[in-house]
């Protein structure tokens, strides 16, 4: 049985065949009838270009041009007014096929963001209540896993036990935070701040973690910054977060290197690592929400960094490093005048 594109394409190849044939069977001098077939030709490109976008658009008026130009070629006669009117036909026919397509593209690409905006709409609810009703039990198990273990003795031997309920319950609660943070409005606490003065504040948060995994993290803070109006604490879960995640990626022995500059009205902070790097099916999903490659977390880390930069009036790019390095640069480019559009964002 056919599927539908199939039956599709042969409506297509069957349209386009028929009015070839009158062409071809209808004598040249009656060039009338063929000015008429002409404008027939548009049907199967409206129809190719609605079912299968600016490729089928393009390969239809492809197709059509290619049989027209044979078939002058086979009945050329000289130069006439007639063939002149055929060529600009058949240019702007496929000047209309390129238009229509192109259209019918971004037709599709808005419908997908639309949809996708939707999805991650019902998503966040869905996630909300879920976090809600697991934050209540959660927190139960690991406080009273803590209070046990204060009270079991070094050589208990179910001391090992209690701590991996306590230590999963926190890595739990941890999640369902996170899952929180992304599902409520994004409020910003805005103030006048160095923005070196929270780098090294969240580079020596991470310094223990980096130190366990013999990891280096080096700063290159440019010294001609000049206050920006920012969220201490939102752009703290920035940096922190890349930071994190730029150690983690490392392998030990190697560094993380945090710069910042500031160049054209925009101060840009770069934190780059040499780990793998990232493979290049994931570099489409690295902000998209529930994506992760780890064993843990949820996938809301860099989400909720894209969130909170651009809610700064800012943008998160990131890029391999020039070869023959490995790893990946992470860069926040944030305004040097306020960018802030509103100190509330709803996602």
């Amino acid at each position: 049985m056919l599927n539908k594109n199939t039956l599709k394409l042969g409506i297509i190849i069957v349209l386009i065949t028929v009015l070839s044939i009158f062409i071809f069977v209808t004598r040249y001098t009656q060039y009338h009838y063929h000015s008429v077939y002409r404008e027939f030709y548009f049907i199967p490109l409206v129809l190719a270009t609605f079912w299968f976008g600016l490729r089928g658009a393009l390969l239809t008026s492809g197709s059509i041009t290619l049989f027209y130009l044979v078939f002058i070629w086979i009945l050329w006669q000289g130069l006439s007014a007639e063939k002149v009117n055929t060529f600009i036909e058949i240019i702007f026919l496929n000047g209309m096929a390129l238009i229509l397509g192109l259209l019918r593209e971004r037709e599709h690409r808005e419908r997908r963001r639309t949809q996708k905006m939707e999805n991650l709409a019902t998503i966040g609810k869905t996630v909300s209540g879920i976090a809600h009703d697991m934050k209540i039990p959660l927190v139960a198990i690991a406080g009273f896993s803590r209070r046990i273990l204060k009270k079991m003795e070094a050589d208990d031997p179910h001391r090992e036990k209690v701590t991996i309920i306590y230590q999963e319950a926190q890595r739990l609660e941890n999640m369902v935070k996170d899952m929180l943070e992304y599902a409520r409005p994004l409020n910003l606490r805005l103030s006048q701040v160095d923005i070196n003065v929270i780098l090294q504040e969240c580079i020596a948060i991470v310094k223990g973690m980096a130190g366990e995994k013999q990891v280096i993290i080096a700063d290159r803070l440019s010294a001609n910054i000049s206050p920006l109006e920012l969220d201490p604490g939102r752009m703290k879960q920035v940096f922190i977060n890349l930071l994190t995640n730029a150690v983690q990626a490392s392998p030990p022995g190697e560094s993380v290197v945090i710069t910042s500059v500031s160049e054209d009205g925009k101060i840009s902070i770069d934190i780059t690592d040499h780990g793998p790097g990232i493979a290049a099916e994931q570099k489409e999903n690295i902000f998209t929400p529930f994506f992760t490659t780890k064993k843990e977390g949820v996938g809301l880390g860099l989400v909720m960094v894209k969130n909170i930069v651009t809610a700064h009036g800012g943008e998160v790019q990131f890029f391999d490093n020039p070869p023959p390095a490995t790893g990946v640069t992470f860069r926040v480019i944030l305004p040097q005048e306020s960018g802030v559009v509103s100190s509330l964002m709803e996602k």
